[in-house]
């Protein structure tokens, strides 16, 4: 009889982590799709602010070749002292993008990484649980 009562209390232990696990998977595929999310918006910011230092610097760059031409026009002067501020500015958002999305994205995949890690953990104690159960079982039927 005792040992139907421990392969009882296994069979019990490997059903309660299955749970475990499953609410781990679960959990493991939102914060993926979270990571991914955060990640990708992260992407989209800065290729914007790539984007926006890359339209400023062409700007700039015609403004200055346009003075070149003409260098006692001061419009073209004026402009491109306004393209050379424009170039900056879009470079300092961008510097400040980088710093503000590249830890966010760190944070979201280290997060999805160490919740995948705790999944592959569960797992394991389920099947090391699932084994003792049958191998239980096994011995109780030989």
């Amino acid at each position: 009889m005792d040992t139907q009562v421990d392969v009882a209390g296994l069979k019990a232990e490997a059903d309660r982590l299955f749970e475990v696990h499953r609410a781990l998977i679960a959990e493991a595929g939102a914060l993926a799709a979270g990571s991914m999310a955060t990640v990708t918006a992260g992407y989209q910011r800065l290729a914007e602010a790539a984007s926006a230092v890359a339209q400023a610097g062409a700007a700039w760059s015609a403004a200055r070749e346009a003075r070149g031409r003409m260098p006692g026009n001061p419009t073209l002067a004026a402009a491109a002292d306004l393209a050379e501020e424009a170039f900056f500015a879009a470079d300092a958002t961008h510097r400040d993008v980088v710093l503000e999305v590249t830890p966010a994205q760190e944070r979201a995949l280290a997060l999805a990484s160490a919740d995948a890690v705790a999944t592959k953990a569960a797992n394991l104690a389920f099947r090391a649980a699932q084994d003792a159960y049958f191998s239980a079982l096994a011995r109780q039927s030989a």
